[in-house]
């Protein structure tokens, strides 16, 4: 039953839920490096910079992004406490324009400097930032988890629906083509395309601060009585349902009361709230943290989708749109994932999801001889099916241990990438020198399987 508020309440909640989705359509633009790619490659091959980097390689900096968010993202929790919410959210943020900011000069000068600025200044940055709205809305609404976090990160999701199209028409208004051709990979080399990159970077960087700063602004946490309040609604909610699959940790609830030695009341999950220190001697934790680790390979189809496309499409435009469309389908899926778990369960949206991702994976080389429509299908209905996951982690995290702690809680489960993200990156360059896109699509398969 959703709870009666009152019209200030009902403004509260919409102003955090506007935040929210404003500071993750920036974070969120880290889906845009996909379409960055072919240009800030092409860029420091043709400008001296790294004059035989591949797009596989040039991928580093993404992984760099996801390592520098899982390392980052429990830390969000804890600045938060000591500074408070839109404070820490803001450094979180601005951070990660800073790197953004910042590349304008690396992406003329070295490799390296792109993977540390773009790379891991804009995930330490993301980091920060990415928890702290999702805890601030699920503290509006814990009777609807994954509803809030849904929004919230469809915001995330759907970035590159907006900054794709930027990038894009500043970069390479005229659609022009990429001709070089290199061991199979197509780069640009005309100048008035690559004379942009590094102003791209200043553009960005500038949106993504005006947006943020606004976004930090309009968020805030309920009052202590209506939280309470909340909670006892939830509880009293919990007490009516009967179905035990409707949660991931019912069966091990027992044990992990006997794996907290001062959690002393054995009272509903929802009210319970275990720390970082407690969650980490518990099954279901590592249960969440193996399974988040199996999706870290989402970021192939977030990085790759537009090289593997130059290689049998030759239209700019098109490989731009359809990371757009994708874009949408990102969004779209986290909040269908998420809503899927509320009025089913955490169990029944991770089945299908999976299901369904790895369908797609089986059979996205035939793209290849389908053509163009194809291949426009597969990489939104993919960006769709993986973007569930980050709708439905952070939601059975705090299911499973509490709201209190669950930002940080969360940074835990998503220093799995830390791990994941780098190992992706040299496996796809090694099997992509060696066997070409075929390589690639295997591995994908078989880590996620």
């Amino acid at each position: 039953m959703d709870p009666v508020l009152s019209r200030r309440q009902k403004w509260r909640l919409a102003s955090v839920l506007v935040g929210g989705i404003m500071i993750h359509l920036s974070l969120g633009t880290l889906y845009t490096f996909g379409n960055l790619n072919p240009y800030m490659t092409s860029y420091m091959r043709s400008r001296g910079v790294f004059s035989d980097l591949t797009y596989t390689e040039c991928s580093w900096a993404f992984a760099l992004a996801c390592m520098g968010q899982g390392a980052s993202m429990t830390f969000g929790g804890i600045l938060e406490q000591k500074i408070g919410l839109r404070l820490a959210s803001l450094i979180g943020c601005w951070l990660m324009s800073l790197g953004v900011f910042l590349t304008y000069l690396t992406v003329q000068h070295s490799f390296v400097g792109v993977i540390f600025t773009y790379g891991l200044m804009f995930g330490l940055g993301t980091g920060l930032a990415y928890a702290l709205p999702l805890s601030c809305a699920m503290r509006w609404m814990p009777h609807r988890k994954g509803l809030m976090n849904g929004l919230i990160v469809a915001g995330f999701g759907g970035g590159a629906f907006i900054f794709d199209q930027v990038q894009k028409a500043y970069i390479n208004p005229n659609d022009k083509e990429a001709t070089h051709e290199v061991d199979g990979e197509k780069y640009f080399t005309q100048d008035d395309v690559l004379d942009r990159v590094p102003n791209v970077f200043l553009l960005l960087g500038g949106c993504y601060a005006a947006m943020q700063f606004v976004g930090c602004m309009l968020l805030s946490y309920p009052s202590p009585a209506y939280e309470e309040a909340q909670l006892i609604d939830v509880k009293d909610n919990e007490d009516n349902r009967k179905n035990a699959y409707h949660r991931l940790c019912d069966d091990e609830e027992e044990s992990i009361h006997n794996a907290i030695s001062n959690a002393t009341d054995t009272i509903q999950h929802e009210t319970i709230n275990y720390s970082p220190s407690q969650i980490i001697k518990t099954k279901p934790f590592y249960m969440i943290f193996l399974t988040f680790s199996s999706w870290g390979k989402e970021y192939f189809t977030s990085t790759l989708y537009k090289a593997y496309g130059l290689t049998f499409i030759s239209d700019d435009t098109f490989l731009s749109w359809t990371g757009t469309f994708a874009a949408v389908f990102n969004g779209l899926g986290r909040i269908f994932w998420g809503s899927l778990a509320d009025k089913f369960s955490y169990k029944v949206a991770a089945m299908f999801m999976t299901s369904a991702f790895t369908c797609l994976l089986v059979t996205f080389q035939v793209t290849k001889v389908a053509g163009e429509a194809l291949f426009f299908i597969y990489v939104c209905l993919l960006f769709g099916t993986f973007s569930g996951s980050f709708a439905l982690f952070p939601t059975v995290t705090a299911k499973c241990f509490g709201q209190k702690y669950a930002s940080r809680n969360y940074g835990l489960v998503f220093t799995s990438q830390c791990l994941t993200a780098p190992i992706g990156v040299f496996a796809a360059h090694k099997l992509q020198v060696s066997i070409g896109w075929t390589g690639v699509f295997i591995m994908w398969l078989r880590a996620h399987l």
